[in-house]
């Protein structure tokens, strides 16, 4: 039985069962609409109702957890995971230090922790993203050295991310929780 459209929207889903409610919003909610509202398509294949696919979602965690090299897991903990509270918090915290820990390169350890959350975390203070304050070294790293490092550090991390992806793509296939292309 198809589940998902994807393996993204496995992962979405599977990656934030914490934050999904199955409460119904507030009766304005259904009320209030924007000028350039239009209706959502139906493209997910689910045939559950909202109860099942909460059920099926953490099973599918579940399975990729177990499944997935512990590397893979973690990239896309700190990729995919919402911080709703201090568990889903620490379990996001967990991922981004064991990236950083086997990142590849010279970088120093501060570096790339600092690259691996800006990269985990869509938004971030703009303070947090000068490349000097990352730079713990001493005499300070060369300007260009730092952007390398991060360029670098980014092309690793998205590769890594498109490997998890994958490699939880054929797990889910294997399943046959996604939908065959049409």
């Amino acid at each position: 039985m198809s589940v998902y459209r994807s393996a993204e929207h496995a992962i979405m889903r599977a990656m934030n069962v914490d934050s999904i409610s199955l409460h119904k919003g507030a009766g304005w909610q259904n009320k209030c609409q924007a000028d350039s509202w239009e209706p959502i398509k139906a493209d997910n294949p689910c045939p559950l109702d909202k109860f099942d696919q909460l059920t099926q979602d953490s099973m599918t965690r579940a399975i990729l957890r177990r499944v997935l090299s512990k590397h893979h897991w973690a990239v896309l903990v700190a990729h995919f995971m919402v911080n709703l509270d201090g568990s889903t918090q620490q379990q996001r915290v967990t991922a981004i230090v064991e990236l950083a820990r086997s990142a590849p390169g010279k970088a120093h350890h501060l570096f790339r922790t600092k690259c691996v959350t800006a990269w985990a975390t869509p938004r971030i203070p703009e303070s947090f993203m000068v490349l000097h304050t990352w730079d713990n070294a001493e005499p300070q790293t060369p300007e260009k050295t730092l952007y390398r490092w991060r360029s670098d550090l980014r092309k690793w991390l998205n590769a890594e991310r498109d490997a998890a992806i994958a490699s939880a793509s054929v797990i889910l296939d294997e399943a046959q929780l996604i939908a065959e292309a049409a």
